[in-house]
């Protein structure tokens, strides 16, 4: 079993992706009723079912912030930086139409990668640049708070088919009713990780108002140009942003 974005598990079905796209979501309490939504777990739960995937849980993390060695204080800064991103068109085609150059990598590598000027920072949570020391290689963050960060629990069918029938409907009961009961916990872990980022002589930065509303603007439309270009994709699209408008 393995717990991570849903965008990991884009080489089994594509529209595992989706979740990734910008502007569908803009505040924790929205996040976390989308990710309860009925349509969208049937619909993010149930793919990867004829590659031997069983998708049991979905719930939300945070979101995906900035980190740069030169602080990003203006949408200007983002033009000419290359940046790492996680593996998913929604995030290569937003970081381009602000300037940027996407660099698609392992979170492993992230850390070294900033520390030797390979990239110029990162797209990543607040929990990941404090709980692995990103302040060693930059200061700065940059609170975008865009896109969401979601995580899938998706379990090996054939383990799970394999157990015995009580031990299966514990373990699939029990996934899906903790993907909900970590929701008070998931904010708490996001402040932490803030209060411990500043407490380690790290900074937050915010864009001007104005243009954290162009910052948005530039990315409303990412979601619809990238899945319109896949069939499968865009349906899938659809259901989550229609469920993402309903749960405003």
């Amino acid at each position: 079993m393995a717990v991570m974005p849903p965008g990991f598990f884009v080489g089994i079905d594509e529209r595992f992706e989706i979740m990734a796209a910008p502007g569908l979501t803009h505040d924790m309490a929205q996040r976390q009723r989308l990710a309860t939504d009925p349509a969208v777990q049937k619909l993010i739960l149930g793919l990867g079912a004829n590659k031997g995937l069983r998708g049991l849980g979905l719930f939300t993390a945070e979101q995906n912030e900035v980190i740069a060695r030169t602080p990003i204080h203006h949408l200007t800064a983002f033009k000419g930086k290359k940046l790492r991103i996680f593996a998913s068109g929604f995030q290569s085609v937003a970081l381009q139409r602000l300037g940027g150059t996407p660099v698609a990598m392992t979170l492993g590598d992230v850390l070294p990668a900033i520390q030797q000027g390979t990239i110029d920072g990162a797209y990543a949570g607040v929990q990941v640049f404090t709980g692995m020391h990103f302040f060693d290689a930059a200061k700065a963050v940059a609170l975008v708070d865009q896109p969401a960060i979601f995580l899938v629990a998706e379990a090996n069918a054939k383990w799970l088919d394999s157990l015995p029938a009580d031990l299966r409907e514990i373990v699939v009961r029990d996934a899906a009713a903790q993907a909900v009961a970590i929701n008070p916990q998931a904010v708490e872990i996001e402040q932490q990780a803030h209060k411990g980022w500043t407490e380690h002589g790290g900074e937050f930065v915010k864009l001007p108002a104005d243009e954290q509303a162009k910052f948005l603007d530039i990315l409303s439309s990412v979601g619809d140009d990238v899945s319109q270009k896949k069939p499968g994709v865009r349906a899938a699209y659809q259901i989550v942003k229609q469920a993402a408008q309903r749960l405003q």
